[in-house]
């Protein structure tokens, strides 16, 4: 099948141009004003932006946080990211008790097989380092799974990783290629902070007992630890001004990159003062100062943007104590929002917003996933992933999730519209409406597993 786009304007590796895309096969196959030939069908972009798929680099779907499964499967979860331009998305493989690092994977995978919309990658967990352990590791990176993320806090989960345990991470896995992955926040500095000085009754407290100071100093020394073991970095979910100023600095001399959420960029602490507030808990907490970080991202501080998706059913969202925020379901929902909060940014010059959504919601997250030789621009030989975005659509309220859970950003509405979203060169959505619902696309990826 030949699928002809013509008349868009294209947004792909920091370019705007208007221009046709051939799609055969799957992949992009030319793109240019002429002699492209004929083509078995005709989506019609004038008036548009045509974009590469977008990449969610960090969504939660199909897995277990504490005591709740997540209100998102891998069917509702690709469902509400490719209605929103969103063909990729990034998961995680957490090794539980008593079973192996493989043994998790191949049981996440199996949630995911043959319910997926958009493509899925899985970033690793590991949380047992025997010799087992590390051998199985080696394997898993040979067979293409190149990203592990690890965290510098939650000991009681069992994820906490010290300086000696990350330092032999980076020496061992870093010269296979391995790319890491970091949640930054100093345990040590959390657990000296006095709870009992706290009215834990209040979500507020839930950011006095998450400082600033704890992501910042976790980012300081994590930057000097990777770069003494000479090991890429990537920070997830940065939320404070000055760990986002470290790591842009940092950029010039050693291989680093960050991510941020729309949470952390259109929302601040104020909403966790509401009566209910604790339906806006997420780890980083809200923070305050958001000019200056809505400043930094517009400057291109953040290497991309991804939603740390984690939807919860509103019951479960509700069911806590009321008397210890720390009881209550720690998460926001998404991955439906995330075009619509990033061109939120530049929407005041469409060309931009378009260019800079290409580089920070597709160019730069496939190329830290490793998938830059098949996805994150519209050139020859690409996956055929094309988003055709209308910016001048009715406006509707932004919802990050399609299940029954509380949405995060109330009140808050876009008028972008997507026209057509295609997934291996196959639409999946015209004007915002899954086409077919049973026919699901996506690949899990990497494919030769």
């Amino acid at each position: 099948m030949r699928t002809l786009v013509r008349n868009g304007r294209v947004a792909s590796e920091g370019r705007v141009e208007t221009t046709d895309l051939l799609l055969e096969d799957g992949r992009v196959s030319a793109v240019g004003r002429r002699g492209l030939g004929p083509a078995d069908r005709v989506v019609e972009a004038a008036g548009c932006w045509v974009l590469p798929g977008l990449v969610d680099f960090h969504v939660h779907v199909g897995d277990r946080i504490g005591r709740f499964e997540l209100a998102d499967d891998y069917e509702s979860g690709t469902r509400a990211a490719v209605k929103n331009g969103v063909t990729t998305l990034c998961t995680f493989v957490t090794q539980g008790p008593g079973e192996s690092l493989g043994a998790a994977l191949r049981r996440t995978r199996a949630r995911a097989e043959g319910q997926c919309h958009a493509d899925v990658a899985w970033h690793l967990t590991p949380t047992r380092f025997e010799s087992a352990d590390w051998a199985e590791m080696e394997e898993l990176v040979g067979a293409g799974y190149r990203t592990f993320k690890l965290y510098t806090t939650y000991r009681g989960a069992g994820l906490f990783s010290d300086q000696a345990r990350l330092e032999e991470l980076f020496h061992r896995l870093g010269p296979l290629g391995v790319r890491f992955l970091l949640h930054c926040e100093d345990d040590a500095l959390l657990e000296s902070v006095d709870a009992s000085t706290l009215d834990l009754s209040k979500a507020s407290a839930h950011a006095r007992l998450r400082p600033e100071a704890a992501e910042v100093a976790s980012v300081e020394a994590l930057l000097a630890l990777a770069a003494r073991c000479a090991v890429p970095l990537h920070v997830v979910h940065v939320s404070t001004v000055a760990a986002a100023e470290r790591i842009r600095d940092a950029r010039e001399s050693q291989d680093v990159t960050s991510e941020t959420c729309p949470q952390y960029l259109w929302l601040d602490e104020g909403w966790l003062d509401r009566p209910d507030g604790h339906r806006w808990l997420c780890s980083p907490p809200l923070r305050g100062g958001r000019a200056r970080f809505r400043e930094l991202a517009r400057g291109g501080a953040f290497d991309f943007f991804a939603t740390d998706h984690c939807a919860f059913r509103k019951v479960d969202k509700d069911d806590w104590d009321g008397r210890d925020v720390r009881t209550a379901a720690n998460g926001l929902p998404g991955v439906g929002g995330l075009l619509h909060h990033a061109w939120r940014l530049w929407g005041d010059d469409p060309d931009r917003a378009a260019r800079e959504v290409s580089l920070r919601l597709s160019k730069n997250p496939a190329a830290r996933l490793g998938l830059d030789g098949r996805k994150g621009a519209l050139r020859p030989g690409l996956d055929a992933d094309v988003v055709v975005l209308d910016p001048n659509g009715p406006e509707r309220p932004v919802r990050g999730t399609e299940s029954d859970a509380y949405d995060a950003f109330p009140g808050f509405t876009s008028t972008l519209a997507l026209r057509h979203v295609l997934v291996h060169g196959e639409p999946v959505v015209a004007d915002g409406a899954l086409l077919d619902a049973e026919r699901r696309r996506g690949q899990l990826h990497p494919i030769s597993e």
